[in-house]
């Protein structure tokens, strides 16, 4: 881990344990807090072989991070393993603050990232702004996709949740009301996001031993979730350009070694428009939320969506789980390696079980079974795959 991940990790841990008034009569306040997921899983069958240089049977448990479990026997930790730390100082009777949080994972072997980093003041009661290093809210799990213990599951759905940039750098305005019995937050934003080493590029595409760099500029949208007793929903919109930089050799799925020399992809536009429902009613959790990403002039598209239904029984929270991802090539060479005229679709079902320890810790239990539908000349084709996950989570 380099000195500056360890002075990080350092002041957020002195900000996670303090939380008093350094100084009253300037209303000066500091606070912290923290999170940790420790899990473990096992492959238990898929289609086996070599996938951009991963040994399959694979599950790719976080895109961004190239967090995947594959075909080795014993049990692995790494992928979903993480331990998050934050820290705010608050001024003037807590207007204006600062907030950073770091995250070590399993997946970079316990490198610890900055995740946020930014600025808030709020104008008045209704209206916040913010400035910095940001999460990107195109999720509805967005700003605690990190955080364990706030998800029903042992890891996110990543066919939904599995796009190449997770932050951006720049601003948003938060605005609150209540509208009768409904509460109505709206949150404009727009930033730009260089991603080095792309996690994402490790995964679909380019080879586990690949660097791309990603850039999305004039990043502009919004969202709006409007939630009412035991309803809740949320809609938002987002566009960006979109551009992919290989800067070494990519994976050749026709050879199986890495002689394709880098190939600056075009800038592209993108428009992504999403919707979630949710219900907490009386034991029942329900939950579905939908994605579509289309690149005008380019002539390819996303989808992906995520039902899932689950009954409280007292602590216990049994819940099944249904996701679809599909996403469409018609013309060639829009993207690196990708050949005209394909389908990349797949389709997971998952049985959890979660259990409250306390109210702030749980243990999970998770059964994925992913099948591939995608046309064969799609790469790269993981295949079907069958994952056993065990979590434990805390908050603290």
């Amino acid at each position: 881990m380099h000195k500056k991940q360890l002075l990080l990790l350092a002041l957020l841990c002195e900000f996670a344990t303090t939380a008093c008034y350094a100084d009253e009569g300037k209303g000066v306040e500091f606070s912290g807090s923290g999170f940790m997921t420790i899990t473990a899983g096992k492959m238990f069958g898929g289609t086996t072989g070599n996938v951009g240089g991963y040994n399959c049977p694979c599950y790719v448990a976080d895109y961004a991070q190239a967090a995947i479990y594959d075909g080795r026997s014993d049990l692995q930790w790494a992928p979903d393993s993480k331990l998050g730390l934050q820290g705010s100082v608050a001024f003037d009777n807590q207007r204006f603050s600062l907030t950073a949080q770091a995250v070590s994972r399993g997946a970079e072997n316990g490198g610890a990232d900055l995740e946020w980093l930014y600025g808030s003041y709020k104008l008045n009661n209704k209206i916040t702004l913010q400035a910095g290093l940001q999460r990107l809210p195109m999720f509805y799990y967005s700003d605690s996709q990190d955080i364990g213990f706030s998800l029903p599951w042992t890891h996110l759905p990543t066919w939904l949740y599995g796009w190449q940039v997770v932050n951006y750098q720049g601003a948003s305005v938060r605005y609150q009301e209540q509208l009768d019995d409904w509460t109505a937050i709206a949150t404009l934003f727009g930033g730009d996001e260089h991603n080095k080493n792309s996690g994402y590029w490790q995964v679909y595409g380019n080879g586990a031993q690949s660097i791309t760099n990603v850039n999305w500029t004039n990043i502009l949208g919004g969202n709006l979730t409007l939630s009412k007793g035991w309803f809740e929903t949320r809609v938002v919109y987002m566009q960006s350009n979109t551009q992919d930089q290989p800067v070494s050799n990519t994976y050749n799925f026709a050879n199986m070694t890495y002689d394709q020399a880098p190939t600056l992809a075009p800038v592209a536009k993108q428009q992504i428009y999403g919707l979630t429902l949710k219900a907490d009613y009386l034991n029942w959790q329900l939950y579905g939320e939908f994605i579509y990403i289309n690149h005008p002039g380019l002539s390819y598209t996303d989808f992906a969506q995520n039902i899932a239904a689950g009954y409280r029984l007292g602590k216990w929270l049994p819940m099944i789980t249904w996701g679809q991802y599909r996403g469409s090539v018609v013309t060639a060479g829009v993207l690196p390696n990708a050949p005209a005229s394909v389908s990349n679709r797949e389709e997971t079902t998952s049985l959890s079980l979660r259990y409250d320890l306390t109210t702030s810790s749980d243990l999970k239990a998770e059964l994925d079974i992913t099948r591939d539908y995608s046309d064969p000349g799609f790469a790269p084709l993981y295949g079907n795959s069958t994952l056993l996950t065990f979590a434990y989570d805390r908050v603290f």
